[in-house]
């Protein structure tokens, strides 16, 4: 028993670490897309991510309680994937000025891949379409609270 709370513990940690690191990435990035989707507060893209953890957290716990500490794992792999892929759109915005629909066209490139991996990664976990439709409805709840919808 002390052996799957020492692995939990580093799951926590994991889960934390991919969730503060995302976040920071994604508020850098936010600030290259103001033209045209609103500034949030300074920890909006915390809030968000946070957020998704615990919202799809208890959609798993509900519907695959053994599948919890895999599930949101694989899920921070992708969030923290796309928050990596993001970054050369912050380090190219340093050196040359590109008009901001090329970042927001990028962003939804890097969010297509994250759902596509999304999808397989929930396959591969036996999970079927659920966690991928919910991980796609809290995007959706979350961007018509942006845009106050």
């Amino acid at each position: 028993m002390k052996t799957l709370q020492k692995h939990i513990s580093y799951r926590i940690a994991y889960l934390l670490f991919t969730w503060l690191v995302t976040a920071y990435i994604l508020t850098a990035y936010a600030h290259l897309l103001t033209d045209y989707v609103p500034l949030g507060g300074k920890y909006r893209e915390y809030l968000i991510c946070g957020g998704q953890i615990i919202f799809q957290g208890l959609i798993i716990l509900v519907y695959k309680k053994e599948k919890l500490w895999d599930y949101l794992g694989n899920m921070m792999t992708i969030s923290f994937a796309g928050s990596i892929l993001l970054t050369p759109g912050l380090i190219v915005n340093h050196f040359i000025d590109i008009h901001p629909v090329m970042y927001i066209l990028y962003f939804l490139l890097v969010a297509g891949l994250m759902f596509l991996e999304h999808i397989r990664r929930s396959k591969l976990l036996q999970l079927g379409w659920l966690m991928s439709i919910t991980w796609a409805i809290y995007r959706l709840i979350v961007l018509g609270l942006i845009f106050n919808i």
